[in-house]
């Protein structure tokens, strides 16, 4: 005999009703599991990759001064852009090509020019070509350029990174061979100054920036015992319209410039650069510049202006800092500690200082006509 078991009841109305709702859920549950394991992987990182140093608190000290323009020779002088981004990252296929770049800025009077682009080393077939990278995709535009290294590595801090992390990142840029610039500091208040005097790894800090000038924090630095150099850098991303019309870019490239407002902006090319010695214009002897400290930072105040002559500068035994251009300069300014101005000597192509006692460290500001030079610093050691 077969017996008739009654199953559950079940509301065929009530359960379609149901799925729906739960089909939502699932998406919902599926991304705080995704952004679960996004802050714990972050977290990770924060907690592993990580560097603590200690940082000098006072200034220089000794007999001996040190004088990176030593071995400066000759009165030719090179051009050199440090920071421009190309097409050959993925995610900026509307800007402008490597030769491109490479044929306007020569065409402009540079001796070379490094394609710095974001996350990775974009390579050429100029030999003479300066490698780097900028690295940092964060919403806070927190960047670290470095010139002259081996190889490029990812962001691993998309969200947020502790100064120690910033240190750790530095780290590994220099032993790779690298030379580390803070990028425009004034974007966005990335770095403070309080950042900026707590964190080590960087040999300079752009100072000179379309995103913003601020050569005080030079002292900041310089007050308390780092050798920091200055930093000028036109950051290029689009050249202005003129050039831009001599380029012979496919037509999907000029509608996005278009529509992104690329287009018809004067742009900020050839303004902010670095000079080095006669001669020294191949990465090799770019990076022995920068490691040194050997080089001017330049900012000409409009596009097509006469370049500013950088001047020679001499330390005598007697421990006389002796500036001597052939260009006249509007002034010629001698910075010390903390800022102060020790000496102006106006309309004149030669000027002299003695370095006193309580000098710890001496820099210069030349303004010209067409644009103002800076100097790294002559310090005690």
């Amino acid at each position: 005999m077969l017996f008739n078991v009654p199953g559950p009841i079940v509301d065929i109305e009530k359960q379609t009703t149901l799925r729906p709702s739960l089909w939502k859920y699932r998406y919902v549950l599926i991304s705080l599991a995704l952004l679960g394991i996004l802050f714990v992987y972050q977290l990770a990182v924060v907690l592993l990759l990580r560097k603590s140093v200690i940082l000098p608190t006072s200034p220089f000290t000794g007999f001996k001064l040190v004088n990176p323009y030593e071995s400066w020779k000759g009165d030719g002088q090179e051009k050199i852009s440090l920071h421009a981004h190309s097409d050959e990252v993925w995610f900026t296929p509307e800007r402008h090509s490597i030769s491109e770049i490479q044929s306007e800025y020569k065409r402009e009077g540079f001796s070379n020019v490094a394609i710095t682009d974001y996350g990775q080393i974009s390579e050429t077939e100029n030999t003479d070509y300066i490698r780097g990278f900028e690295w940092g995709q964060n919403l806070k535009k927190r960047h670290l350029l470095s010139v002259g290294l081996k190889k490029s590595f990812y962001d691993y801090f998309p969200i947020y990174a502790s100064r120690e992390n910033l240190n750790w990142v530095m780290d590994r840029m220099k032993k790779l061979g690298g030379y580390v610039v803070i990028s425009h500091p004034k974007l966005f208040d990335s770095f403070s100054k309080e950042e900026i005097l707590s964190i080590a790894g960087f040999q300079a800090i752009e100072v000179y920036s379309p995103f913003g000038d601020d050569h005080k924090i030079l002292d900041s630095l310089l007050s308390v015992g780092r050798n920091v150099h200055c930093m000028a850098s036109d950051d290029l991303h689009y050249f202005p319209e003129t050039s831009i019309k001599t380029f012979d870019q496919p037509t999907w490239k000029d509608m996005i410039q278009t529509l992104g407002n690329q287009r018809g902006r004067k742009g900020e090319s050839f303004l902010r650069y670095i000079v080095t010695a006669e001669g020294n214009l191949n990465q090799a002897a770019v990076l022995a510049s920068l490691n040194s400290g050997s080089f001017y930072c330049v900012k000409k105040f409009f596009q097509g202006a006469e370049d500013p002559m950088v001047p020679r500068i001499q330390v005598t035994k007697n421990d006389t800092i002796q500036v001597d251009s052939q260009e006249r300069y509007l002034e010629i300014r001698f910075i010390g500690q903390a800022g102060e101005v020790l000496q102006v000597s106006p309309d004149t192509n030669r000027a002299e200082y003695k370095f006193q006692e309580k000098d710890s460290y001496v820099r210069l500001e030349m303004i010209a006509l067409t644009g103002s030079i800076l100097s790294n610093a002559i310090y005690r050691n």
